[in-house]
């Protein structure tokens, strides 16, 4: 007989039982996920088919005749910097689009979540056509405000290269190799000190109304303390997501590399060899791989929110344990 696994969120639970306990949730209850979020995720990847387009077919293209322009020319034609400069913000355009679309696919998500933590259960949308924009807005700013204090050591860091820059002209070059691994180290410090954000983010969107900044200033400090178990959640989460990533958007890569391969050859005196359907064959690939690989990364959202669960029950035993020795 099978023995029934504990789903609750407020439990205290190591890395492991967050890990497969996450697992085992968002299996179960996938169809009631999936058809809550659907509508938005659809748009999310529809962006992502945009942007994959643009970025497979359109910059190499356009680089390829810049380069064969300087070759034969010596110069670019104002036309061909032209294009490139619309194509660029095309593609900074649309990654705002697949950015925010993002957060607000997750949104339904952990709507579903939220009823989870209240009631213990997840229930099925009455129809496909149902719109769930409770928690959207919350959603996107708290992801956007992580964000923006994620990069602001790195903004600092950007501008202490630049002083040196203007105080001994040429520091970057001379100091090359020391910039990249002090970039590389200041990188990897900044990442792991940003991992209490996951349980401030979590804890910011899963308990209105309290203000984002309030959140933080109150619960970063809880999130450090178990910095441990939030790096072995990220850690293992991130990594089976990958894995299944990897095997999922490989039908795009492939359709990325033949086509690098074709502009390259074109450079070189060949012909083509890509078909006219190719930009729709490659819209249509990423905009599907899209779509089945967010709700693979979806899975990191779960175990976020069980690690989040765990830590909010050990503060609570923590509390009552304090108050029973008083």
């Amino acid at each position: 007989m099978e023995k029934q696994v504990d789903m609750s969120l407020m439990k205290a639970r190591s890395y492991r039982r967050v890990l497969t306990t996450g697992i085992r949730l968002f299996t179960e209850k996938f169809r009631p996920l999936f058809k809550a979020s659907w509508q938005m995720v659809t748009i999310y990847a529809l962006c992502c088919g945009a942007l994959g387009t643009l970025a497979t077919i359109k910059i190499p293209e356009i680089t390829m005749a810049m380069m064969q322009q300087m070759a034969v020319y010596q110069g670019i034609f104002a036309t061909t910097l032209q294009q490139y400069s619309i194509t660029l913000m095309e593609i900074l355009a649309l990654l705002l689009l697949v950015t925010v679309t993002l957060y607000l696919g997750s949104a339904p998500i952990l709507n579903k979540l939220k009823e989870h933590k209240e009631t213990g259960n997840i229930t099925t949308p009455p129809s496909w056509l149902t719109a769930s924009p409770k928690l959207m807005g919350r959603t996107l700013k708290g992801c956007l405000l992580t964000l923006l204090v994620w990069m602001v050591p790195m903004v600092l860091f950007a501008a202490a290269l630049a002083t040196a820059e203007a105080m001994s002209p040429g520091f970057v070059l001379r100091h090359y190799i020391t910039t990249l691994g002090a970039l590389t180290v200041y990188i990897l410090i900044v990442m792991l000190a940003a991992l209490p954000l996951m349980y401030v983010l979590m804890k910011y969107i899963m308990e209105p109304p309290a203000t984002y900044w309030s959140t933080l200033r109150q619960s970063y400090g809880t999130g450090a303390r178990h910095w441990g178990m939030l790096f072995l959640v990220f850690f293992a989460s991130t990594l089976m997501v990958a894995i299944a990533s990897f095997i999922i958007t490989l039908p795009a890569s492939i359709l990325q590399f033949a086509n690098q391969q074709a502009q390259t050859g074109l450079l070189m005196g060949d012909p083509l060899g890509m078909p006219s359907y190719m930009p729709w064959l490659t819209f249509a690939t990423f905009t599907l791989c899209n779509f089945i690989n967010f709700y693979v990364f979806q899975i990191t959202l779960v175990h976020n929110y069980y690690a989040y669960g765990s830590i909010e029950a050990t503060q609570q035993e923590r509390k009552q344990q304090s108050k029973e020795i008083q």
